[in-house]
C-alpha cells in the first residue's frame, strides 16, 4: 500500500464537496489511495490515516510520543465502523466501542 508522508506537496485536498460535505484528497492529481502519514520532526509517528480513492477508507490511528498506540478505528466516509479503541500512555486499554457498518453505535466493551 503505498504511503505519504503529510508534507508531500504532491497531496492535495479538493475542497469540490462530495455528498457527505468533506472534500477529496488527491495524490499527483488522482483520488489518493494509501496511508497518511504524520511524523514529530525527530521521526516519530504521530498519526496514520487510511484513504481510498481520496476518502477517508479503513485504519486510522494515532501514537502517544513514546511510539505507543493511543488511539485505533476504523472509518468509512465520515463515520465509525467496527471497533474503536484508546489507549493511555502506558498501553494500557482503556475504551473499547463497537460500531456497525452504518456508524451506528452497537455496544461499549470497556
Amino acid at each position: 500500500m503505498l504511503r505519504v508522508e503529510y508534507n508531500d506537496p504532491n497531496m492535495i485536498l479538493r475542497n469540490r464537496p462530495t455528498n457527505w460535505g468533506a472534500g477529496v484528497y488527491l495524490y499527483n492529481d488522482e483520488p489518493f489511495t494509501g496511508v497518511w502519514v504524520y511524523r514529530e520532526n525527530n521521526g516519530q509517528i504521530t498519526a496514520e490515516y487510511e484513504y481510498k480513492d481520496g476518502i477517508f477508507d479503513g485504519r486510522q490511528a494515532t501514537y502517544w510520543p513514546n511510539g505507543n498506540l493511543e488511539e485505533e478505528y476504523f472509518q468509512k466516509y465520515d463515520y465509525n465502523i467496527g471497533a474503536f479503541k484508546r489507549w493511555n500512555e502506558q498501553g494500557v486499554l482503556i475504551s473499547h466501542q463497537e460500531f456497525d457498518e452504518l456508524g451506528n453505535w452497537i455496544k461499549t466493551i470497556l
